[in-house]
């Protein structure tokens, strides 16, 4: 459980990794929807990672701890690596990979999904998504997590934050990615918009 009288946070290290952003970028250069793309040199890279420090300052405490009292879980790392490339299809979780080509807020609002997504995988082994399974038996398993992690941004969009906005912007960004035929994340946002979210997050721990 989650005290929030004596939990330690862990350190977010947002940093270049210099031997990822090769493999990457050929990676994605081999991708037909990415022959176009050209890669920021390092000192660009290296220039928005310092405006990404700056941004996620500005609300790490709040997030880290809303995500722990939502969830009622601890963060097991002391440090959590952050690893910024040049280009990134789409940022995951274990390893956190995220690409340079953000805005700071939107950076702020990528790091924080990906986050939550790290905490629930340190505690896979004692929280279970079985209950997402019973309760959305039609939905399919992207869909069913993300309805989680969407409910836990809302509370720290409006609970802890109370930046509205942001909300709205996640929810657009979703939408926009349904149109390419990532329908996941809009189909979750529809979802959660039948339910209430900070309840819908009790069910979940009650289920477990």
């Amino acid at each position: 459980m989650c005290d929030n009288t004596v939990m330690k946070y862990p350190k977010i290290n947002i940093a270049y990794n210099r031997f990822l952003d090769p493999i990457f970028i050929e990676w994605i250069q081999s991708k037909p929807e990415w022959k176009d793309w050209k890669p920021p040199t390092k000192e660009e890279v290296l220039e928005r990672i310092e405006k990404y420090k700056e941004e996620w300052r500005k609300y790490e405490k709040p997030i880290l701890k809303g995500i722990c009292s939502i969830l009622k879980l601890p963060f097991v790392q002391n440090i959590v690596d952050v690893h910024i490339v040049s280009g990134n299809p789409r940022a995951f979780s274990n390893p956190i990979v995220m690409k340079s080509g953000y805005s700071p807020d939107e950076f702020v609002d990528v790091l924080t999904h990906e986050l939550i997504h790290r905490l629930l995988s340190n505690h896979g082994e004692s929280v279970s998504t079985k209950v997402l399974v019973k309760l959305f038996p039609l939905e399919d398993n992207l869909t069913r997590i993300h309805i989680l992690v969407h409910a836990v941004l809302k509370y720290i969009y409006l609970d802890v934050l109370k930046q509205p906005e942001r909300l709205k912007k996640n929810m657009e960004r979703s939408s926009q990615m349904a149109t390419k035929g990532i329908k996941a994340y809009h189909r979750a946002w529809e979802i959660l918009g039948e339910r209430g979210y900070v309840e819908f997050v009790k069910e979940f721990l009650v289920g477990q």
